[in-house]
């Protein structure tokens, strides 16, 4: 019964958990250190200092980690029991300050056993977030929260609040710019307006201590999207990042249209051909095209005439699709050697707006090109990360039957993968996640290596880029001209250079390609998107052909299936499904195709029209009427809406009203409204706005980013979009810079809800490591032990009781159980030892004893035959009596008979007899 009530309570124990917890020493401790704008640089360094000198003060048990934050929080490192924190290496947006990620990324990265504790150095600005919901979710956990104040009061600080403008206006209307500012003091100032980031004008103002209200009159004459930027400069001003602000309003207007040329002069004949059809034309080169979404607005379409994906970067490019997408702008697009594939449009947004794919059917092949690219770590900040993207951003152009390798420096020149078919591209794109550059020696190994496999190449069209800050030693002069003998190209991207560009320059030179002396990373995915271009030129087909017309569709109507003029040459594509294909080439590729993509259309033909390709079409009687016919049709089409709206921004969430009234001022209800909000790095977020009221509805956004927002308002009706508004906001700065103090109050918060305290940043030994520790239990799960106990228990359980065993048995058992035991043994063998020495002792006495008794004489007849027949045997039948031998006492009938003591016993009596024997002669 004992041993089954042992089985029974390991199995109750084992279900319920049963642990065992075992006292630990020790505290981890993490630091969370505050990267965010509002925290100067030398709070930042004193911070890091503070780290590092509390580390001393810890115990041997002790282990500490950093964790740092702005907008998202990052670790620098896990606790460990040695630390050394002398540089920050996690990267982080700084435009807004976060808390609560920070507090939630250290109490999921604690470790399993030991107290926990967070340490907070920071101004306490928090503007995303919550730091204190956070600190109460932390504290069931285990987890206590000390904070270190660290922040610096402001004086004497001027901002821009607001700068409040109509959302449409007519044209020639006059209307106010209406300016909000702060001042800390009374002081005077100089105001500053700019309008389309043209300078207008600037006044002198008295600013008063607290709010203030300024106004500029205005008047637009030219429709389209406008914007107006508001400066403030004051003397004494410490901090200038607030002193601006931005904003938007619309003038309605005739259609306008962008024109952008990697050669004006030579698109001089389209220009004119688009005026003469009444048609707002204004042209710019690459470097004019917009650098945002809100000055796209201004036109509605945009042509480009050969422009490489390149020359306008990845940035411009995502908002660009955007506008035609979101916000109904045209694209026409016009070809030529550096557009479509030959333009690197492969992979980009571009290629996405477009009724074309760059890749070509498998009915066709086209010479495949090779591409090398060598690779130097630079000492520019996050280098290594700008050269996956750079390596991303080149494989991402070329085509599956391109070949592309890279080789890099980390101790010697070894390729990340060699020269190889880019076929899927998945390998290829997680050797480049991987990548991790060196810091490179000498030109000269390196280029020997990509030189050898671009020689052994059978690709049409090779070329070289070298990645650098210009420090490796040059390549030899033979070199270079061996690689250019071979017919390679090579081009030389210089990054943050230290150095005179010399060696760079002369690569490029040498090796007949282009040199980019770049001093902002963000202009590199550009740059090897058009070096990846140049080995995709294998694309372009440079010969006389007659454009043939397969389909009737609005931008060629009115024309003749055979009255084109021919054309000398064109970029070979691959028409989408969807896409309208009116015109083709001889070859069947696409010459003229268009679709609709979102709100807005886009066309493509992949010839030119300029002299090169078109020069028959230029002198072309209808050539006005085919281009006017193809941008007119590309043109925003929705009709604009009268909605009365407002849109704010505060706290990383915009707000957006609509009243909506009908010509007669009634309220308009249960409309279907929605808005597509662009942020301004070109990501799209749809809101719907719900009714909140008659003719009144509202929706939010988040406004995380600094910059312009814009918003397209659609109004729906049976799914389509029956009109619109464009409307704009912006975050004119971070609201980093919005606070002039630290926030101590809720820092004090965040510390009693924490169990912790508040820390001075001067007296570092004081630190955590020095107050409240406390023994921590580690619970020991003890399932495996009495499982185990219970599985060896329960067959001696079964055994006993089917198996009976009396009281003498158990004991043998527990006595042979016993003696197993070393002491228990010993004591046994002395037992048993003793038991036998008196055993032998008393023997010894007896034999003693018999040697002394009288010596009794045996009777020499004793073994011989009786003759005498014995009384009470049977001799013949008749039984016999008992005869005595003489000599022999006999018993006494009456009286007893002799003692037994006095007489000898058979044995004795043998061993008499023997004697006897042995005298005898």
């Amino acid at each position: 019964a004992a041993i089954r009530t042992v089985v029974v309570l390991c199995l109750i124990l084992t279900l319920s958990g049963f642990e065992w917890l075992r006292p630990l020493q020790g505290m981890n401790v993490f630091f969370a250190l505050d990267r965010s704008d509002s925290m100067p640089p030398s709070l930042q360094e004193a911070s890091r200092a503070y780290v590092n000198q509390a580390d001393a003060s810890k115990q041997q048990l002790d282990k500490s980690g950093v964790v740092v934050f702005g907008a998202e929080s990052g670790v620098e490192y896990l606790p460990s029991a040695k630390s050394d924190l002398q540089k920050i290496h996690a990267v982080v947006s700084t435009e807004r300050t976060d808390i609560s990620t920070a507090l939630r990324l250290a109490t999921a990265a604690f470790p399993e056993t030991g107290q926990r504790r967070v340490v907070l150095l920071s101004d306490g600005n928090e503007n995303i977030g919550d730091a204190l919901a956070a600190v109460t979710a932390a504290r069931p956990l285990g987890v206590t929260v000390d904070v270190v104040p660290v922040g610096a009061t402001r004086a004497n600080d001027v901002s821009v609040q607001k700068v409040a403008l109509p959302n449409r206006l007519k044209l020639g209307q006059t209307f106010e710019v209406k300016i909000f500012a702060r001042s800390d003091t009374a002081q005077s100032a100089t105001v500053r307006l700019f309008r389309d980031n043209q300078y207008l004008a600037s006044q002198p103002i008295q600013l008063t201590q607290g709010k203030n209200l300024f106004s500029f009159p205005q008047s637009l004459d030219s429709p389209g999207f406008h914007s107006y930027e508001v400066q403030i400069e004051a003397p004494g001003d410490s901090l200038p990042q607030n002193n601006r602000a931005v904003n938007f309003t619309y003038v309605r207007g005739d259609p306008s249209v962008l024109l952008v040329s990697s050669s004006p002069a030579a698109d001089n004949g389209l220009v004119e051909a688009l005026r003469s059809s009444r048609l707002e034309v204004k042209t710019v080169d690459v470097a004019g095209f917009p650098a945002g979404l809100a000055e796209m607005q201004a036109y509605d379409s945009i042509v480009l005439c050969n422009v490489s994906a390149g020359d306008l970067g990845l940035e411009r490019l995502k908002l660009l699709e955007s506008a035609v997408r979101d916000f109904g702008v045209g694209v026409v697009c016009v070809g030529g050697d550096d557009s479509f594939a030959a333009g690197g449009y492969r992979g980009t947004p571009l290629e996405t707006l477009l009724p074309l794919e760059m890749e070509l059917s498998s009915k066709k092949v086209l010479p495949s090109g090779a591409l090398v690219i060598v690779v130097h770590a630079t000492e520019f900040p996050n280098g290594n990360q700008w050269a996956r993207d750079i390596a991303f951003a080149a494989l991402t152009s070329l085509g599956p039957q391109d070949e592309m390798g890279i080789i890099l420096w980390n101790g010697n020149e070894n390729w990340l993968f060699e020269l190889q078919k880019v076929g899927d591209k998945k390998s290829l794109g997680k050797s480049i996640t991987g990548m991790q550059p060196g810091d490179m020696v000498a030109f000269v190994g390196p280029m020997e290596r990509a030189h050898e496999a671009l020689k052994k190449s059978n690709s049409s069209l090779k070329h070289m880029v070298v990645f650098s800050d210009g420090d490796p030693s040059a390549p030899p002069s033979k070199l270079l001209q061996d690689i250019v003998a071979d017919k390679i190209t090579i081009s030389s991207v210089m990054i943050g250079g230290h150095v005179a560009p010399e060696t760079m320059v002369t690569m490029a030179d040498v090796g007949r390609g282009r040199f980019y002396d770049v001093r902002s990373p963000t202009q590199l995915p550009q740059i090897f998107i058009k070096e990846a271009a140049v080995i995709l030129k294998s694309a372009i087909f440079e010969e006389p052909f007659q454009p043939k017309m397969v389909a009737s569709s609005e931008v060629v109507r009115g024309f003749g299936a055979t009255e084109f003029p021919s054309l000398l040459g064109y970029v070979a594509t691959t028409p989408k499904s969807r896409a309208e294909v009116p015109l083709v080439t001889d070859k069947g590729d696409p010459l003229l195709a268009h679709w609709q993509y979102g709100l807005g259309r886009s066309v493509a033909f992949t010839s030119d029209a300029r002299a090169k390709w078109g020069k028959g079409w230029v002198g072309w009687s209808k050539y006005r009427q085919f281009w006017s016919q193809a941008v007119q049709w590309s043109l925003r089409k929705i009709e604009s809406s009268d909605f009365v709206t407002d849109v704010t921004v505060d706290q990383g969430e915009g707000r957006l009203r609509v009243e909506a009234l009908d010509k007669q001022g009634n309220f308009r209800n249960f409309l279907n409204l929605e808005a597509a909000v662009v942020s301004p790095k070109g990501e799209k977020q749809t809101v719907r706005l719900n009714q909140t009221g008659p003719g009144h509805y509202e929706g939010l956004f988040k406004s995380l980013e600094v910059g312009a927002y814009l918003i397209n308002l659609l109004e729906r009706k049976e799914g389509n979009v029956i009109a619109s508004q464009v409307l704009g906001a912006s975050v004119n700065y971070s609201p980093e810079f919005a606070a002039i103090e630290p926030n101590i109050p809720l820092l004090r918060r965040i510390a009693e809800a924490g169990g912790g305290r508040m820390l001075d940043l001067r007296k570092p030994l004081e630190g955590p490591f020095s107050h409240d520790r406390m023994t921590t239990r580690q619970p020991l799960p003890l399932f495996d032990w009495l499982m185990r106990l219970a599985i060896l228990l329960f067959p001696i359980d079964v055994a006993v009781r089917r198996v009976q065993i009396d009281t003498e048995e158990w004991k043998r058992f527990f006595i042979k159980l016993l003696r197993r035991i070393p002491g228990f043994r010993r004591k046994e063998e002395a037992h048993d030892a003793n038991e036998s020495l008196g055993s032998l002792l008393a023997t010894r006495e007896a034999v003693r004893a018999q040697r002394s008794a009288p010596v009794v004489e045996v009777d020499p007849d004793l073994f011989r035959p009786q003759q005498t027949p014995v009384a009470g045997s049977t001799v013949g039948g008749t039984i016999q009596p008992r005869v005595d031998p003489p000599g022999r006492d006999t018993e006494s009938p009456a009286g007893g008979s002799q003692s037994s003591a006095a007489e000898p016993s058979t044995t004795s009596r043998l061993l008499e007899a023997k004697k006897r024997a042995q005298k005898k002669p």
